[in-house]
This record gives structure tokens, C-alpha cells and sequence, in this order.
């Protein structure tokens, strides 16, 4: 296991894309599948279940349908959208490395939101609980898409996780 990180107090947001087109329907490169009038509607909302106020840094998985989710709050809060390979599809156990930097980097009382896929959640919410929190992560699922997982640390810590289920 890597070496643990302490964040004196941040929260981490961990967005799964809104509905985007079925892989089945999609003839060209999975990376620029664009999200479905649903998707965009949850895009829309996502404000909603994410304040604006609160993030601090905004990244992404260069998949145009993260892009395409996280836009509209990046837009109301004022911030750019960071790109970032480790929240890609196929990123596994990078995306828990990025969050352990992250927390390291980030200033006390901040907020990072990152916009992933389903198969990078799977690895990277387990991996926190179990870095975080000193416990086996319980099998909690992903949530629906277009949902976010609020991930609250303090003093090294994994305080809390509050999941936020899509507004649209």
C-alpha cells in the first residue's frame, strides 16, 4: 500500500458522468460518446446536488461526456475544467494516487471535484474508505449517473461519505 497522506480538512467530490449514448449505438471513439438529452438535463442540474460555492479546483476525464457533465457547474462556479488521465476509463488505481495528491496539495477547507466513469469509481471509492478510513470498504455501488459522492476528510482522516443521487 502506498504511503497515506494527511489532509487536515478538504472534501473530495467524485461526480459519475450523466447518461451518455449507448456504447452498442456509438460507431465512433468511445472517448467522444456525448451525453444523451437526459444526460444533459442532469448536467444542467447538477449545480443542484454540488453548490457552486464550493469548488476549488474542477477536473475531469478527458471523455467528452465527463466533460460535457461537469461543464455547467464549472460555469456557475467560475472555474476551469482540468483534464486529467487519471480519471480516464482505464485509469484503475491512478485515480486513487490523484486523489491522495490531491489531498496532500490541496489548502486546508478546500474542495476538489472530479468527474469520472462507473470503472474508475469502482477502484477509487473503495481505495479512499481503505486508505482514509482504516476499514475495509463495505460494497456500496457507484450510484446512478449523473449522481455524486461527497467524501469529507479531516486530520488524516475519511470522516464521512454522503452520496447525492442525480437531480435529473
Amino acid at each position: 500500500m502506498a504511503r497515506v497522506l494527511k489532509p487536515q480538512r478538504a472534501r473530495l467530490v467524485v461526480v459519475r458522468h450523466g447518461i451518455a449514448e449507448s456504447k452498442k449505438g456509438w460507431s465512433g471513439p468511445d472517448a467522444e460518446r456525448p451525453l444523451v438529452a437526459r444526460g444533459r438535463r442532469q448536467a444542467a442540474r447538477l449545480p443542484k446536488i454540488v453548490p457552486p460555492s464550493w469548488p476549488d479546483r474542477i477536473i475531469s476525464s478527458p471523455a467528452l461526456r465527463c466533460r460535457q457533465t461537469i461543464e455547467p457547474l464549472a460555469g456557475r462556479a467560475g472555474k476551469p475544467v482540468e483534464i486529467s488521465d487519471a480519471l480516464a476509463t482505464d485509469a484503475g488505481k491512478a485515480a486513487v494516487e490523484l486523489c491522495r495528491e490531491l489531498l496532500a496539495s490541496s489548502a486546508p477547507g478546500s474542495t476538489v471535484v472530479l468527474c469520472t466513469h462507473r470503472e474508475v469509481m469502482e477502484v477509487l471509492l473503495p481505495g479512499l474508505v481503505e486508505d482514509f478510513a482504516g476499514r475495509h470498504p463495505r460494497r456500496s455501488g457507484v450510484g446512478a449517473k449523473g449522481g455524486a459522492w461527497v467524501l469529507h476528510f479531516s486530520k488524516g482522516r475519511l470522516r464521512d461519505l454522503d452520496y447525492r443521487g442525480p437531480a435529473a
